[in-house]
């Protein structure tokens, strides 16, 4: 059985590639480029890689504790993910304060008043409202994936302290199948008469609400705990020292995510699911074989110095995008083909800059309230503290 939680600089490497990716998404590609489009479309899954990630690494400190301990401290895991994730999201809401007043509700380049949905925004409940409403706030539309995050922060934790690792795993795996029948029916209720063309209604419900998302992140979760499950020990040993994995696993990964994503219909039933799986493999092949050429390549410091601060690039990068858009004039579903490098460069740079400065001026000074556990090394501390939404 795997029980040693040591720190994995590829997975923050993985961290940095998916953030890199979902920034590229947010910018428009310029018409005439049929092939960057394509490629663009698809990297908005950069956003499940993250559900995947924080299931597998939460879950995974939360079952060495149960099994050193026979407990969860829930008072101690609600204030560490408080201090780790509160500092860079209320900065990221003054922000859009500050740019909803200066810059108001231009047309095309303006930013959602926080004010009047704060409510929402102090409990997490955006995305609920996003998914029934089918309204995108712009500058505040990505916070959806932190609601996601934080009901299973919320929910996770109560299920490991009132049943432990072993009941755990099996509610895992039976919620990843509920979730996977639940979200085709909510399918073809909404779309009983037009089952090949999904209605827009019918994809903000399934895609932003956290009952029809949630199974990313428990993929995730049980990866974590199958990994640790003593009589699969042999099974994970063999795949250790099995060199073509990781290719292989990279291979299937994205051509699972291309496939499911060429059409809506299949993204938004079973794609999810059948994507969150190849990209587990592909996560399992990199806990595994951290030393394998993928390992290698994501383990290079810029990638892991990225993936750090992944969370707040993830929260700065929209407003500063709103803010790019205002400043050079163009609107959010396109920009001009001269103008795309410099916003690409600008945005991914300008977002860098930001979350590090932000990290180091704030964000540190809370995570060094959290005290270390006893049942976690020190090099694993460290990777707790790095780990994001």
């Amino acid at each position: 059985m795997i029980q040693k939680h040591s720190y994995v600089p590829s997975l923050d490497g993985l961290r940095a590639v998916c953030i890199l990716s979902v920034i590229f998404f947010h910018v428009p590609a310029p018409a005439g480029h049929p092939w960057l489009q394509a490629v663009r479309s698809r990297c908005w899954y950069g956003v499940d890689m993250f559900f995947i990630l924080s299931g597998f690494l939460i879950t995974w400190i939360l079952a060495v504790e149960f099994d050193q301990t026979g407990h969860v401290d829930l008072g101690y895991f609600y204030r560490a993910r408080g201090l780790r994730l509160l500092p860079a999201y209320c900065t990221a809401l003054l922000l859009v304060l500050c740019g909803s007043y200066v810059l108001g509700n231009r047309p095309g380049a303006g930013f959602y008043d926080p004010a009047r949905i704060w409510p929402l925004l102090l409990t997490y409940t955006l995305n609920l409202w996003i998914a029934a409403t089918a309204i995108w706030p712009q500058g505040l539309s990505h916070f959806w994936s932190l609601c996601v995050e934080e009901h299973f922060y919320l929910s996770w934790s109560l299920v490991f302290r009132r049943w432990g690792t072993a009941r755990a795993l099996r509610i895992a795996l039976a919620a990843i199948v509920g979730v996977l029948f639940y979200r085709i029916g909510w399918y073809l209720y909404m779309n009983w008469s037009h089952l090949a063309s999904p209605s827009q209604a019918s994809y903000f419900r399934i895609h932003y609400a956290t009952d029809t998302r949630i199974d990313a992140i428990l993929i995730g979760c049980a990866l974590a705990l199958l990994m640790r499950e003593r009589r699969l020990e042999g099974f994970w040993h063999r795949l250790r020292s099995t060199r073509w994995l990781p290719a292989l696993a990279l291979a299937v990964a994205i051509a699972c995510i291309a496939w499911m994503t060429e059409h809506r219909w299949r993204q938004i039933t079973f794609g999810y699911t059948a994507m969150a799986l190849a990209s587990g493999g592909l996560l399992t092949a990199i806990f595994l074989q951290p030393r394998c050429l993928i390992g290698r390549i994501l383990a290079t410091r810029p990638l892991v110095g990225i993936g750090r601060i992944s969370y707040g690039i993830y929260l700065f990068h929209a407003p500063l995008l709103v803010a790019l858009e205002a400043h050079f004039g163009f609107y959010a579903n396109y920009v001009p083909s001269s103008r795309y490098v410099v916003t690409l460069a600008g945005l991914t740079l300008s977002s860098i800059t930001v979350a590090a400065i932000h990290y180091r001026l704030v964000e540190q000074r809370f995570l060094a309230m959290r005290k270390p556990r006893s049942f976690l090394a020190p090099r694993a501390h460290r990777s707790a503290q790095a780990s994001t939404a």
